[in-house]
C-alpha cells in the first residue's frame, strides 16, 4: 500500500473543521489522523503537542476570518465597495459550523484565548468603524455603528448558523443592513 503523505496544512484545515463542529473535543488525533489516512505519528512530525497544534488552527482561523476578508476588500478603491465587501463576508459564512462558539467556550477557561477572541473581535469592530470614518461618520458615531453591527451579527449568526443561504439572500441581507441600518 502506498504511503499517503499530509501536509500540516491538512492537518490545520481537519482541526479547523473539527473544532468548528464541536470545540476541542473533537481534536482527537487518532479519529483525525484516520480521517486523514495516515498515521497519527505524522501529527507530531509537525505539532510537538495538541495545545501547539490548538494554537496553529485558531491562528489559522484568525488569517482567514480576519485578516484575509480585511486584505480581500482593501483591494477595492472606495469606502462602500469595502464596506459591501465586509458585510458579504460576514454575513455569507453559515453552514460552515461554530468555531467562534467553541473559542468563546476555551476562552472561559483560558486567558490566553480569551486575550484572543478579544483581539479578533476587537479588530472586526476597529475596521468597520474605520470603513465608516472613512464614509464619513464622526469616530464616535462609527464606533457605536460598528459595535451594534458585530453584536447584531453575533445573534444573526447564532440564528442562521447551521443553514446555508443563497448568494442572492446574503446580497439582499447585505443591502437592507447597508442602506436601511449603516445609512439610514
Amino acid at each position: 500500500m502506498p504511503k499517503i503523505i499530509v501536509t500540516e496544512e491538512q492537518w490545520v484545515q481537519q482541526g479547523i473543521e473539527r473544532f468548528a463542529q464541536g470545540g476541542v473535543e473533537e481534536l482527537v488525533i487518532e479519529k483525525m489522523a484516520v480521517s486523514l489516512g495516515c498515521s497519527k505519528s505524522s501529527f507530531y512530525w509537525y505539532f510537538s503537542s495538541r495545545a501547539i497544534f490548538i494554537q496553529q488552527i485558531i491562528e489559522k482561523w484568525r488569517e482567514r476570518t480576519t485578516q484575509q476578508i480585511i486584505a480581500d476588500s482593501n483591494v477595492h478603491a472606495t469606502a462602500d465597495e469595502r464596506i459591501i465587501v465586509v458585510l458579504s463576508r460576514m454575513f455569507g459564512t453559515t453552514g460552515r459550523g461554530d468555531f467562534l462558539f467553541y473559542l468563546r467556550k476555551l476562552s472561559l477557561k483560558d486567558d490566553a484565548y480569551r486575550s484572543i477572541l478579544n483581539e479578533v473581535e476587537q479588530l472586526r469592530m476597529e475596521f468597520m468603524q474605520q470603513l465608516l470614518v472613512q464614509r464619513g461618520f464622526q469616530s464616535e458615531q462609527a464606533y457605536q455603528k460598528s459595535w451594534m453591527l458585530y453584536h447584531y451579527y453575533l445573534g444573526w449568526y447564532e440564528r442562521h448558523k447551521q443553514e446555508t443561504l443563497s448568494d442572492e439572500g446574503v446580497q439582499r441581507h447585505v443591502e437592507v443592513i447597508y442602506k436601511e441600518w449603516i445609512f439610514s
